[in-house]
């Protein structure tokens, strides 16, 4: 084939190259590939798979997981003569039979500068220290700003899935731990887990942590995550204070049904003096009786888990509360009843992602059952609207139906 723009693609300053699908030949090598090789006195690799230095990995697999979105850069160890480098590999289709592959390093990844780069992958703009797992060896390593938030030198800080858990409060540690297991074991894209950790003054702080896959394996299996922790100890003591009020349901971080009700009252008096919509659902989280067996902590994983999945895809306006151990209580405000179902209706269409995070849970939209009930039709108060929306629920367990409208 002919290499679209051949002089930009020769005078590269990344290691590139390109590949024929089919047979994992490389057909073309740019200067930067070639001179990697030269300067040691090596010969440059011919072959995918001798490139990865991995006999089994096929490039029509990985351009396959590509297309899927299952893959963005696969983590692989090159040799160079005697040396083995580690490496990350970025796949471009050029056309239907081949690709373009660049290789980046990051075995010697300068955080200081990557602070103040395009390495945050637009995950914040202010994020409080950026770090770097490599899963197989087990090494992390910090920017100096997470050195700063634990109050300790960049030596000190962890270099170890094992020394970085040591930090972490005994009490948040088995939480964070299935966060990032579930991340890896599902070869997800993103995760986000709130706990405390250790300052080198023995004090705890409170962080939230997002990460995010950096790269993969041939296989598609997560190699490298890279990501950043913040300080919200503040934020913290603010949601500690109005815990405190009881405000929140514990188990689900949702309103209560107290707190719910004040909500709901005012919501009411306003759509009644502007004459628009409100549509109340209430949401069954065990139609199907799934939950009833369950042990305790497994059942209020389930409940835990359905209950943000859902807080997730309502809008900032609409109020949602925990009225009982397995219901939910949701106000739509300025929403008509069909408005109201195709909302609800992106609850039970869960993506590929979601559903993982559900499973892995022992949840599933499947249990779930909505009634919907609407001011004024179905009743003008909000225990009216709530009996209306909790007849309409029974009504939709009884039938095997996922929406159920009051009558």
């Amino acid at each position: 084939m002919s290499i679209p723009f051949p002089t930009a693609f020769h005078h590269m300053p990344t290691p590139a190259f390109v590949a024929e699908v089919s047979s994992g030949d490389i057909v073309a090598a740019n200067a930067s590939l070639e001179h990697l090789y030269l300067n040691v006195g090596a010969a440059r690799q011919h072959t995918w798979s001798s490139l990865v230095n991995d006999a089994s990995s096929q490039l029509s697999e990985i351009v396959t997981k590509v297309q899927r979105g299952e893959v963005e850069r696969i983590s692989a160890r090159l040799e160079v003569g005697d040396r083995t480098l580690s490496a990350e590999i970025s796949i471009i289709e050029l056309d239907d039979q081949h690709i373009l592959g660049y290789i980046s390093h990051t075995e010697h990844l300068d955080f200081s500068v990557a602070e103040n780069t395009l390495l945050k992958f637009a995950l914040t703009e202010s994020s409080a220290g950026i770090w770097m797992w490599e899963i197989e060896g087990d090494t992390i390593s910090c920017s100096q700003s997470i050195a700063s938030l634990l109050g300790c030198s960049l030596e000190e800080t962890p270099h170890s899935a094992e020394g970085w858990h040591g930090r972490v409060h005994k009490d948040d540690l088995p939480k964070m731990m299935r966060t990032i297991q579930e991340h890896i074991k599902h070869k997800q894209r993103y995760y986000e887990a709130e706990y405390r950790i250790r300052r080198g003054n023995d004090e705890y702080i409170w962080v939230r942590e997002r990460g995010r896959t950096y790269s993969q394996d041939s296989s598609g299996n997560v190699a490298k995550i890279i990501g950043f922790i913040e300080d919200i100890s503040s934020q913290k003591a603010l949601e500690e204070h109005l815990r405190s009020q009881a405000t929140f349901d514990e188990l689900t971080g949702l309103l209560n049904r107290g707190a719910a009700l004040t909500h709901f009252t005012k919501q009411l008096g306003l759509a009644r003096r502007q004459y628009t919509p409100l549509t109340m659902a209430k949401i069954d989280l065990d139609a199907r009786g799934l939950l009833a067996d369950m042990p305790l902590e497994q059942r209020n994983t389930a409940i835990h888990t359905s209950a943000r999945f859902i807080y997730k895809k309502i809008r900032e306006a609409d109020i949602l509360a925990r009225v009982a151990q397995d219901k939910l209580l949701l106000l739509l405000p300025n929403t008509s009843l069909k408005d109201a179902q195709k909302l609800i209706n992106s609850f039970l269409k869960p993506s590929q992602e979601e559903l993982k995070v559900l499973e892995f849970s022992d949840a599933s939209h499947l249990n779930l059952c909505v009634g919907l009930a609407t001011f004024p039709e179905d009743g003008e108060t909000i225990e009216e609207l709530a009996q209306s929306a909790n007849s309409a629920v029974e009504k939709g367990r009884t039938s095997g139906v996922a929406i159920s409208i009051a009558e």
